[in-house]
């Protein structure tokens, strides 16, 4: 008797809801939203590159890159970033030879983005 209670209990215990771990990785396409799957830099990047325009890219909700001199930052399975690569053929050589990832760097505080309201004139290098 005591072996069917201990096996109803095991029973239950799996049917309850088990909270989902997010990995820190994410392959995202135009056409599909991020699947945030994979805990391997290495593994998000190969499957990126497999996807036409599919980009390897590092879960918000896992993760923080810090802004550094780089438009591209290496990223690897331990979280480690090194945001120092000024275009992405650089960074994603340097991703390949150590496994990692290679994500667009988040902008810094000091480098807005341009304002897509300013009116330039074509061959003048300020506003009017």
């Amino acid at each position: 008797m005591a072996r069917i209670v201990h096996r109803l209990l095991q029973m239950s215990l799996l049917a309850l809801p088990v909270p989902a771990l997010a990995a820190p990785f994410c392959v995202m396409t135009e056409a599909v939203p991020p699947q945030c799957i994979y805990f391997d830099a290495g593994l998000c990047q190969q499957r990126a590159n497999q996807l036409s325009g599919g980009e390897c890219t590092v879960n918000p909700k896992e993760a923080r890159l810090t802004p550094s001199v780089g438009h591209y930052c290496l990223v690897t399975s331990g979280m480690a970033s090194l945001c120092i690569y000024p275009d992405l053929d650089t960074c994603q050589k340097e991703a390949a030879h150590q496994q990692a990832a290679c994500i667009i760097a988040p902008v810094r505080p000091e480098s807005p983005t341009a304002d897509p309201f300013a009116l330039m004139r074509p061959g003048n290098a300020g506003g009017f």
